[in-house]
């Protein structure tokens, strides 16, 4: 990641150093200090059109980049140069539009991250909070080894904060606090003024205790039943006894050949739970979307990127835009289930029908 959007109230109310136009250029280690980072080759040409926008030619800069929209259309890189658009737009909603499409269309590509990054402190810089805390939460769950993640824990930490959310909030400073290494002093001290405000706050969830099931009731054999009850244990009615075991070993023609026509009678029920070979893409009409781009080559690239992480995706559509989707399930219910195991794996999906599918050609599986 190399670069982020941002502007100077944001910077001046989270009192950090950051100025507009400001690259990624240095990456924050464990210590929290600011170390220089190799830039990426394949943004050199995007990095000398910043460089243009910052020298006050932001006209020239910016075609630049568009020439590159042109050039890399179909390919992975398309997504980078949406993002660099964005991040050299002429103004914050040109940049906030950029950078939902990017992290809407092309969640996995390169600058998905900064791009997530850079719209939440658009959302801080105007105070739209709830937003940048989600937006925040995503970074961290999707970007977990990223070098802006002690930064990011320690606003996400002060929003929930003063959002009220005092567990969610000192939880996320404290585990941030943890990941500092040992020499990390002003960073520690930094987390420790907010998390001052925590001093009376149990980060630890309450443990539920799971209600104990009712007892079982005792079953009683009708055999149990007919056993006689011994008065005298010194002289047991062998008598009585012997009756039980002459009535018991009797065959009971009238209960065995009850028996047997109810089993005549009630017909075997069908399972239900799995559709007919010919049904089935019918029954499973919901399914999960995480990604629409205009070319294929793009959705088959997310395809393969999906399949190295064991995710089985396919596309949808024979024209665009091309549908990444994910599953095929028989209720809307299960198809959310399915969204949420994604979202924990960091990959944002929406719930959506197969009826294009249906009507198409065949897709690939």
């Amino acid at each position: 990641m190399n670069h982020r959007w941002i502007g100077a109230p944001l910077a001046a109310t989270l009192g950090l150093a950051l100025t507009a136009g400001s690259g990624r250029a240095q990456t924050t280690d464990s210590a929290g200090k600011q170390r220089p980072a190799a830039a990426d080759p394949r943004d050199s040409l995007f990095l000398r059109a910043r460089g243009l926008v910052l020298q006050g030619n932001g006209a020239a800069g910016r075609a630049l980049v568009d020439s590159q929209l042109t050039t890399t259309a179909g390919t992975p890189e398309y997504a980078n140069a949406l993002y660099w658009r964005a991040a050299l737009a002429a103004t914050a909603a040109d940049a906030e539009r950029g950078y939902r499409q990017v992290i809407v269309e092309y969640p996995f590509s390169r600058h998905s991250g900064d791009a997530l990054l850079a719209l939440a402190q658009l959302e801080m810089a105007r105070g739209d909070r709830d937003p940048a805390i989600d937006h925040l939460q995503r970074f961290l769950l999707q970007h977990p080894n990223d070098p802006e993640r002690i930064r990011v824990g320690i606003w996400l930490g002060r929003l929930l904060l003063d959002q009220n959310q005092p567990v969610k909030g000192c939880a996320v400073l404290l585990r941030t606090r943890a990941a500092l290494g040992d020499t990390a002093v002003e960073t520690r001290n930094q987390i420790d003024y907010y998390a001052g405000r925590c001093a009376d706050v149990d980060t630890v969830p309450a443990v539920t205790r799971p209600t104990p099931p009712p007892p079982k009731a005792q079953h009683v054999d009708s055999g149990a039943r007919r056993r006689p009850i011994f008065r005298d244990s010194a002289r047991p009615d062998t008598a009585g006894r012997a009756a039980v075991r002459r009535e018991s070993s009797r065959p009971d023609s009238s209960r065995s050949s009850g028996a047997r026509d109810s089993a005549r009678k009630v017909p075997t029920r069908r399972d239900t739970s799995t559709p007919n070979a010919d049904r089935a893409s019918d029954a499973r009409r919901y399914t999960v979307q995480v990604a629409a781009y205009q070319t294929r080559d793009s959705a088959e690239h997310l395809v393969t990127t999906l399949s190295a992480r064991r995710i089985v995706a396919r596309i949808a559509g024979t024209k665009a835009p091309f549908r990444v989707r994910v599953g095929r399930y028989a209720t809307d219910a299960d198809a959310r289930a399915a969204a949420r195991e994604l979202k924990d794996k960091g990959i944002e999906g929406f719930i959506t029908t197969t009826d294009i599918e249906s009507a198409a050609a065949p897709v690939r599986p």
